[in-house]
C-alpha cells in the first residue's frame, strides 16, 4: 500500500518549523549563554548559516526520492547495505530519544503547577517522580495515537500548535527586549561580548543545544513520501523553515541575554544561575513581574515540547519504516494502516521511548550525546549527493543543486567541524556504542547465514569508522570536551577541516559501482 500524498507546502513548512521549536527554545538560551556569553546570539546566526548548506544538499536528494523515511536510504544507495544499516539505526535512535526528551520537558514545566511530578535527589537536583514518569508515558501514548490515526490530522494538529509556538516565543522575546528593566549592559559589561572567545561560540553550537534545535528541519523531508508536489514543496519548505527559525532563535537569545539580572552575573556567564532556572524563561519572567507573559510561557512550555514531540514521533516511525525497506529491520515495520501511517513502526517507537524515559539524564547531557550521533547521519548526505551525481547523472532531478560539489564539500566540512566541537568525552562514547552495535550485528548475521556478509558491501562502509576514529583522536588532543588541550583552538579546527576533506574524497572513492547503485535505487522504489 502506497502512502497517501495529503500534505501541502504550508503543512511541510510548519512540520519543519514545529520540530525546530520544541524544548530547544526553553532550555537552549541558558546553556548557550553559559558557554558563550552574549556571543551566543552570534552562535544562533552561525548555526542557521551552517544549516543552509546542509539543507540545500538534503533538498536535492529528497526531491529525487520522495519516499517515506527517505533519509535512511541515501547511504544505502551510495555505499551499500551495511552503511545504510549503521546510519539508519543511528537515525532511529536519535529521533526515538528526542520524543522522550520532549515528553519529559512537558512534565518538567508542568511541575510548577503539579509539584508531585518531580522530586529532589540527594544532590538537590530535580528528577521525575513515579507519577511524573507515568505522566510522561501517557504523553508518549497520546503522540502515538494521533500519528496512528491520520497523517492529515497530524499535520493539521501540528500546524495549529506551530502557529502558537512561533507567536508566544516571539511575544516573550519582544517583551524582554523592549522592557524598561532590560539591561543592555549585559552585552559587553561582563568580560565583553565574547568572554570565552571563539571556543565558547563553537562549543555552544553542540553542547548548548543549537544543533539539536535546528535538527528538526528533517521532519519535513521525511514526510516527502506523503507530500503533494514534493519536487517543489520539499526544497521550498525546508529552506523557508530554516530562515524563520533562525530569526526567531536570534531574537529569543537576545531577549534572554538582556533579561538576566546583574546579581546573577556576579561570577560571570559560565556560573549563571537564578531562582527558577529549572525553567529559564519562566524564572526571568517571574523576576521581571511579567505575570501574564509568565502564564503564557508556562502554557507554551507544554505546547512547544508536545508539538515537537508529536511530529518527531511521526519522523521516528518513518525512519523505522525506511529501515524495513532496506531489510535493516523486520518487514512488519513497513506495514501501513488504512490511514497510510506506519502503525507497527509507531508502536515500536512507543516501546523504545518508554525504555528511554527511565534512565534519562539531564536535558543538556542527553542533547549533547544526541548531537554527536545526529551529526554522523548528516555527514552521509553530502557524500551521497556527489556519488549519485557522478555515477548516475541521468537520474531525474526535479531540484538540481548548482555548484553541487562545492556546496556538498562545504556541508561535509561543516559536519566535520561540528564533530570536532562536540569534544572527546561524548565522541568516544558514541564510537564505542557504534563499534559494539556492529560487533553484535555481525555475530548474529554470521550465525544466521555466513553468505549474507558478502552482500553488506563492507569495504564501502569503512569510511564511517575512519571518520569516527579520526575525530576521536583529534578531539583527544583538542580543548573541546575534556581533551588534553595540546592543540590550540585554531590549529585543531584547521586539522578538523583537512581531515574532513580527506574523508570526503576517500568516501566518494570507495562508493559502490554504478550498476549496484542503480540496483539499490530500483529496490527501494518498488
Amino acid at each position: 500500500m502506497l502512502p497517501k500524498r495529503n500534505i501541502g507546502l504550508i503543512g511541510v513548512t510548519l512540520a519543519s518549523v514545529g520540530s525546530m521549536i520544541g524544548s530547544g527554545w526553553l532550555f537552549g538560551p541558558l546553556y548557550a549563554a553559559q558557554m558563550a556569553g552574549p556571543a551566543s546570539i552570534l552562535s544562533w546566526f552561525l548555526g542557521g548559516f551552517f544549516f543552509i548548506f546542509i539543507v540545500l544538499v538534503f533538498s536535492e536528494l529528497s526531491s529525487m526520492f520522495p519516499i517515506m523515511g527517505g533519509l535512511t536510504s541515501y547511504s544505502f544507495f551510495s555505499h551499500g547495505k551495511f552503511t545504510g544499516i549503521i546510519t539508519g539505526w543511528i537515525y532511529f535512535l536519535c529521533f526515538a530519544t528526542i520524543v522522550p526528551i520532549e515528553s519529559l520537558a512537558v512534565v518538567q514545566y508542568s511541575s510548577t503547577y503539579f509539584p508531585m511530578l518531580v522530586t529532589s535527589n540527594s544532590l538537590g537536583k530535580h528528577e521525575l517522580s513515579t507519577i511524573g514518569y507515568f505522566a510522561a508515558a501517557i504523553i508518549l501514548f497520546i503522540m502515538i495515537f494521533v500519528n496512528r490515526y491520520s497523517i492529515k490530522l497530524l499535520t493539521r494538529t501540528n500546524s495549529i500548535a506551530t502557529i502558537w509556538k512561533v507567536l508566544v516565543p516571539l511575544l516573550i522575546a519582544f517583551a524582554f527586549i523592549f522592557s524598561s528593566q532590560s539591561n543592555y549592559n549585559n552585552l559587553t559589561q561582563y568580560d565583553g561580548f565574547a568572554p570565552y572567545g571563539i571556543q565558547g561560540i563553537m562549543a555552544s553550537l553542540s553542547v548548548g543545544g543549537i544543533i539539536f534545535a535546528f535538527g528538526g528541519f528533517q521532519s519535513g523531508i521525511i514526510l516527502a513520501g506523503e507530500t503533494k508536489n514534493p519536487q517543489r514543496n520539499i526544497p521550498l519548505a525546508t529552506i523557508s523553515s530554516l530562515f524563520i527559525v533562525t530569526i526567531l532563535y536570534v531574537l529569543i537569545q537576545t531577549a534572554f541575554v538582556v533579561a538576566v539580572p546583574d546579581t546573577s552575573l556576579a561570577q560571570g556567564w559560565s556560573q549563571l544561575n537564578f531562582v527558577g532556572d529549572l525553567g529559564p524563561f519562566a524564572g526571568l519572567a517571574i523576576a521581571a513581574g511579567f505575570t501574564i507573559l509568565c502564564a503564557l510561557l508556562y502554557i507554551d512550555a507544554v505546547v512547544s515540547p508536545f508539538g515537537s514531540g508529536l511530529i518527531m514521533t511521526s519522523t521516528t516511525a518513518r525512519v523505522m519504516h525506511g529501515l524495513g525497506t532496506i531489510d535493516a529491520a523486520p518487514k512488519f515495520v513497513t506495514k501501513l494502516n488504512k490511514h497510510g501511517s506506519p502503525e507497527n513502526s509507531l508502536w515500536l517507537s512507543f516501546a523504545v521511548g518508554l525504555i528511554l524515559i527511565f534512565p534519562f539524564p539531564g536535558w543538556k547531557e542527553m542533547v549533547t550525546f544526541l548531537t554527536s550521533s545526529y551529526v554522523v547521519t548528516l555527514s552521509v548526505t553530502p557524500i551521497a549527493l556527489v556519488v549519485l551525481r557522478d555515477k548516475y547523472p541521468e537520474l531525474k532531478r526535479p531540484f538540481k543543486l548548482p555548484f553541487f560539489k562545492f556546496i556538498s564539500l562545504i556541508a561535509f566540512c561543516i559536519c566535520g567541524l561540528m564533530m570536532h566541537w562536540i569534544g572527546f568525552t561524548v565522541l568516544i562514547k558514541l564510537t564505542c556504542i557504534i563499534i559494539l552495535f556492529v560487533g553484535i550485528y555481525s555475530i548474529v548475521l554470521y550465525q544466521k547465514r555466513r553468505s549474507l556478509i558478502k552482500t553488506l558491501d563492507l569495504k564501502s562502509s569503512s569510511w564511517i569508522f575512519v571518520y569516527l576514529t579520526g575525530f576521536t583522536i583529534i578531539n583527544y588532543f583538542s580543548k573541546f570536551g575534556n581533551g588534553t588541550g595540546q592543540l590550540s583552538t585554531i590549529n585543531s579546527n584547521i586539522i578538523a577541516i583537512l581531515f574532513s576533506l580527506f574523508v570526503f574524497f576517500f568516501a566518494c572513492k570507495i562508493s559502490l559501482k554504478r550498476q549496484q547503485i542503480i540496483k539499490n535505487i530500483d529496490e527501494v522504489k518498488k
